[in-house]
C-alpha cells in the first residue's frame, strides 16, 4: 500500500489546489484542516466536498497545535514520510486583535508538524508555505529569499518567521 501524504491546510484555498492536483496525479492523500471561521466555512466544506470524490483523498478535521490528536493521526494512517504543510492561522490584521490564536496555530502548531516530522523513520520530505509578510519593511521589489526579514509589521508576520527559524533548526540542522 502507498503511504499517504499529508497536507496541513487542506480546505485553504492554497491547501485545496495543491491537494486536488496531488489527487489528480494519483497520490493518496489525507487532508487535514481545523475549519475555523476565519474564512466563510461554507467554501471551505464545498472544497472539500470536491475532494472527497476522490477515492484516494481522507479528510481529517484536526487542529495541528492539537498534539495528542497530531499522534493520533500519525498512528492511524500510518508514519507521513511526505508533508505539505499549509496550515496557519490567517490574517495580518487580525493578528494585533487575537495574537494567542497566532501563537498557537502557527509557532505551536507548526513545532508540532515538525516534530511529528523529525521523529518519522524515514522522513523524506517537507514542504512548508511561508508568507511575503516575513519581508515587513523592505522596499526593494520583488523579494529574494537572501532579503533581510528582521523588521516584520505584525504579529503574523513574526509567527511566520519563528516558522522558518525553527524549521532550519529542526529539520535543516538535525545532529
Amino acid at each position: 500500500m502507498e503511504m499517504p501524504l499529508l497536507v496541513t491546510g487542506a480546505a485553504g484555498f492554497i491547501g485545496f489546489h495543491t491537494t486536488l492536483r496531488l489527487l489528480q496525479r494519483g497520490e493518496t492523500v489525507v487532508g487535514i484542516d481545523n475549519l475555523n471561521d476565519y474564512y466563510d466555512i461554507s467554501l471551505k466544506q464545498a472544497r472539500l466536498a470536491q475532494l472527497e470524490k476522490f477515492g484516494n483523498f481522507t479528510f481529517v478535521k484536526l487542529d495541528i497545535s492539537d498534539r495528542g490528536g497530531m499522534e493520533a493521526l500519525w498512528q492511524d494512517h500510518g508514519a507521513f514520510r511526505r508533508v505539505i504543510h499549509l496550515a496557519a492561522q490567517a490574517g495580518v490584521r487580525h493578528s494585533l486583535i487575537d495574537p494567542y490564536t497566532y501563537i498557537s496555530s502557527n509557532c505551536m502548531g507548526h513545532l508540532t508538524v515538525l516534530e511529528m516530522c523529525r521523529h518519522t523513520d524515514n522522513f523524506e520530505h517537507l514542504v512548508y508555505a511561508s508568507s511575503s509578510s516575513v519581508y515587513g519593511g523592505n522596499e526593494k521589489l520583488p523579494f529574494a529569499v537572501d532579503d533581510p526579514v528582521n523588521l516584520p509589521h505584525s504579529l503574523y508576520a513574526v509567527t511566520k518567521r519563528s516558522d522558518e527559524l525553527m524549521s532550519y533548526r529542526t529539520l535543516c540542522k538535525r545532529l
